[in-house]
């Protein structure tokens, strides 16, 4: 989780540098907005292609670049949130398939007992 945290200290410095530094030199991230982006130089545009949408929808340069941050930060808390899903279901997976044994040592009851009413 330390990549998430160097993320967020980058973006409470607005460090746009920082916050591609998180990303590795061939990461790949698909938006369905932006598109497809492989490479930080394409990571780097998608930002300027984000500040450049958020200016056209009326915001200055500062909150234009302070949302497209936001956006982007995000898009790595979701996936950060996917990797801990992932990590947990396949701890789960394992769990069960390590207890699947123990379903065949248990032993069946001697004998039923008897319910009787309870009136």
């Amino acid at each position: 989780m330390s990549i998430v945290r160097d993320f967020e200290k980058a973006f409470n410095r607005q460090d746009v540098d920082a916050l591609l530094a998180c990303f590795t030199a061939d990461g790949s991230y698909v938006d369905t907005f932006f598109g497809a982006h492989t490479g930080q130089a394409a990571l780097r545009g998608m930002f300027e292609r984000m500040q450049a949408a958020f200016m056209a929808a009326g915001a200055d340069a500062v909150t234009a670049m302070q949302r497209a941050e936001a956006a982007m930060f995000g898009m790595v808390q979701r996936q950060a949130t996917m990797v801990a899903f992932v990590s947990i279901f396949q701890l789960l997976a394992v769990v069960f398939v390590a207890m699947v044994p123990l379903v065949l040592l248990m032993k069946r009851p001697r004998s039923r007992a008897r319910v009787e009413a309870a009136h």
